[in-house]
Parts: structure tokens; C-alpha cells; sequence
């Protein structure tokens, strides 16, 4: 197993040659049925795992479990061209959708969903094992829920565990999301030897404190939701309340967006630009990698959107809106 990025990115361009370009996208989208969008899938690379989603009786959970296989299939087989270092800024890479996923359990639990819910919400791209992940989920508490990513000892098992106690010590949700952050980008930084890698981590970063100050608009930042480790430094991070971006164009977009979904977008596009900038900037690093599976994450998405749309018979300017957005 190589331990550089020559082999393993070669790799990867034959992949991201499969990923579904703007025509089988507007197929998708052009089907007048959900059966025929299933058909449409049925002609790509996703057909392998689209069986179950023509079974008599299938409907949503079939193609959202047919859509979470091809991630996590996809995830295991970039990850296997891989080994030593290499493999650990892999893995950190796609530690982000396990934070994702244990900030899904922290708010399921807390709002009571229940763990069905929640495990239906969860990304299948991530490194906690599923029957750990699984188990957090059912958890009746946070406590519960950070003692079992303890148990497996996961890379994030203390920032999970410091979560839980920010949250208890407050009751607020975001002392406990950004306690995972503050985890999550320490170890990605720790594992992260790659110079791309690192600049991507710290435009991530950036992002995050921008968020995490929209967010809380009009009020004076807590110092102790600063993540650390991009452009802006504390004092930079401060600012952010008064609208001064610190001269980061992504964070300026973010702050002067009118409403938090039109940050968040601006947020998803900063990172789209971030991974496509590095993937053209680093060919034989991290960036390729990087790149495809942001772009993969993208493609599951949208197929989830339109997936629903077409089965809730949505007319189609409608889902081709929500999927653009």
C-alpha cells in the first residue's frame, strides 16, 4: 500500500470520471416519474446498489439507503488505496462527517427524537463504527452517548465528552456543537502534514468561526466558541460581531449575507471554491482526494433532493431551485 499521493490519486481520477456529470443530473431531474428517475439511476454507476429501490413496496428509505451504500462503499475504496500517513489525513478528511454525525445524535438526543430518526439522518461516509454510531443513537443521554464513541476509541471521543459537559453546563446546543469543531480541526491539524491539506483545513476553519458569529448577530462573541487554527487569530475572531472580516473574503460574504441559509450558502460555495482551487493547485497531494469527495457528497445530495421531489411528484423548477441552492 503506497504511502504517497502518485498512486493514490490516479486512482482517484478514474473515479471521479464516474461521478455524475450536468447530463445525467438533468436527466434525473427531466424523469416525469419517480420510477423513471430510478430507471435514470439504474443506467449509471449507482445500479449496483439500486436493486432494492425497485422491490414491490419500495419507496424512500430503499433509495436512501441504496444512495448511503454507494457513499460508504465509495469512502472504503478510496481509503484502501492507502496506507501510513497518507491514510491518517484520509481518515481526517473523512472525520468531518463524523463530526457531522455525532452533532446528529447530540441534538436528536437532546430534542427527543428518537433513535430511528436519528439514524436515518446520519452520513454512512465517516470513520466511528456504525455499531458504535449506532448505539450513541440510542442513547438516552449525552453522557450515554460520549461514553460509547469512548469505548471505541475514536479520535473524537474527548471532544464528545467535552460537548456534553458544555452542554450541560449551559444548555445551549452550540457550546456543545463547537466543542466537536474545536476537536475535529485540533486533530485534523495534528494528522494533517500536507500543506494544501492544512490551507484547506484553515479556509474551513475561518468559515466556522464566521458561521458560528452570524449566527449570534448583534450579540458580543463568546471567546470560548473561537475555533482556532485558521487566518483569524482571537482578536480577529472578535471582530467578526462588528462586521470586520478580518480582510477574508469568504468570511465577509458570510457576515453580509441578509439571512443564515443565505450564509450557509455562501459558506457551501466558499469550500466548493476552496477544494477546486487545491485540487488544481496540489495535483499530487491531498487536494484530489479532497475534491472528489466533497464532490461526491454533492452528488448524493442532490439525488436525495431529487429523489424526493420526484416522488412527492414536485413539479420540476421546483426541485431544480433546491437543488441549485
Amino acid at each position: 500500500m503506497p504511502d504517497d499521493y502518485a498512486y493514490i490519486n490516479t486512482r482517484v481520477r478514474v473515479m471521479r470520471t464516474k461521478l455524475l456529470g450536468g447530463r445525467a443530473l438533468d436527466s434525473a431531474l427531466a424523469a416525469g416519474s419517480y420510477q423513471e428517475f430510478l430507471r435514470v439511476l439504474a443506467e449509471t454507476d449507482l445500479a449496483p446498489d439500486m436493486r432494492e429501490t425497485t422491490a414491490e413496496g419500495a419507496g424512500l428509505p430503499e433509495l436512501d439507503r441504496a444512495l448511503s451504500q454507494n457513499l460508504f462503499a465509495t469512502t472504503r475504496k478510496v481509503l484502501g488505496f492507502a496506507d501510513g500517513e497518507a491514510k491518517r489525513e484520509i481518515q481526517a478528511l473523512l472525520m468531518r462527517w463524523d463530526l457531522v454525525n455525532l452533532k446528529t445524535v447530540a441534538r436528536g438526543i437532546v430534542s427527543g427524537r428518537g433513535s430511528e430518526a436519528i439514524l436515518e439522518s446520519l452520513i454512512p461516509g465517516g470513520t466511528i463504527k456504525p455499531a458504535a454510531l449506532q448505539t450513541a443513537a440510542q442513547s438516552t443521554d449525552l453522557a450515554s452517548a460520549a461514553a460509547t464513541i469512548a469505548v471505541s476509541g475514536h479520535p473524537l471521543a474527548q471532544a464528545m465528552r467535552d460537548g456534553a459537559a458544555a452542554y450541560n453546563a449551559s444548555n445551549r446546543l452550540l457550546d456543545l456543537e463547537v466543542a466537536l469543531d474545536q476537536g475535529y480541526y485540533r486533530y485534523a491539524l495534528s494528522v494533517a502534514r500536507n500543506t494544501s491539506l492544512r490551507r484547506f483545513l484553515g479556509r474551513e476553519i475561518d468559515v466556522t468561526n464566521a458561521l458560528i458569529a452570524r449566527s449570534g448577530r448583534g450579540q458580543a462573541l463568546d471567546p470560548n466558541l473561537f475555533v482556532p487554527g485558521g487566518r483569524l487569530d482571537a482578536a480577529g475572531y472578535s471582530r467578526l460581531t462588528g462586521g470586520d472580516a478580518g480582510g477574508v473574503p469568504d468570511v465577509a460574504a458570510i457576515l453580509d449575507a441578509p439571512t443564515l441559509e443565505d450564509a450557509e450558502v455562501a459558506a457551501r460555495t466558499a469550500l466548493d471554491n476552496a477544494a477546486r482551487n487545491v485540487a488544481a493547485g496540489d495535483p499530487e497531494g491531498v487536494g484530489i482526494i479532497l475534491d472528489f469527495l466533497r464532490r461526491k457528497e454533492i452528488e448524493i445530495a442532490k439525488l436525495r433532493l431529487i429523489g424526493r421531489g420526484k416522488f412527492y411528484d414536485l413539479p420540476t423548477e421546483q426541485i431544480r431551485r433546491e437543488v441549485q441552492a
